[in-house]
């Protein structure tokens, strides 16, 4: 799977057998400790950031592996989220939303409030704005803020609570952000 994540070469041909290897990953992988099944499906997820997965039954499947029962490890869900700002499109915003806002997700979410500030829309921008009090997404959230076009005034108060943040990458991210927030 590395070879494919790092591939410039299009693998069309082989999408509806990773989508199919992530459907049934356990059964065909034979893993068991859950650790090792978690770090499996992440390079299969990597392996399913691609063009040619656009448009297949990925997006949806990708959805449904936040909520695996035992869940993913944040990091292994955070390679599900960025899967999924590449491949969704303006017609899954409202699933990309309700996981934008799921805070049982933590960080694994993060990628997600990227995607809804990228798709311009006001109820994404205050979805990320309604996260911004969770420590997990909070240094990304103010980040991706910036990302918005045109950023609307009326964010200072918002952001500027966060200067004096215990955590040092907030308080960076809120000084970045306020520079370009309007007066």
């Amino acid at each position: 799977m590395a070879d494919l994540v790092n591939t410039d070469e299009r693998y069309p041909a082989l999408v509806p057998l990773i989508i199919d290897w992530v459907r049934h990953v356990e059964e065909k992988s034979g893993l068991k400790d859950p650790r090792e099944l978690a770090n499996f499906r992440d390079g299969l997820y990597r392996s399913l950031t691609t063009i040619d997965a656009m448009g297949t039954d990925a997006v949806p499947l990708l959805m449904d592996q936040y909520y695996l029962d035992p869940r993913l490890p944040e990091v292994n869900a955070y390679a599900v989220g960025n899967a999924l700002r590449y491949l969704a499109v303006p017609s899954d915003f409202d699933n990309m939303a309700k996981l934008g806002a799921d805070r049982s997700l933590g960080s694994g979410r993060a990628a997600i409030l990227e995607w809804l500030v990228n798709q311009g829309l006001p109820e994404g921008l205050q979805i990320v704005v309604d996260q911004l009090d969770d420590p997990s997404v909070r240094a990304l959230g103010i980040k991706y803020i910036r990302q918005f076009k045109p950023l609307p005034s009326g964010l200072r108060p918002v952001i500027e609570q966060y200067l004096d943040d215990s955590d040092s990458e907030v308080r960076k991210q809120a000084r970045a952000t306020l520079k370009r927030l309007p007066k």
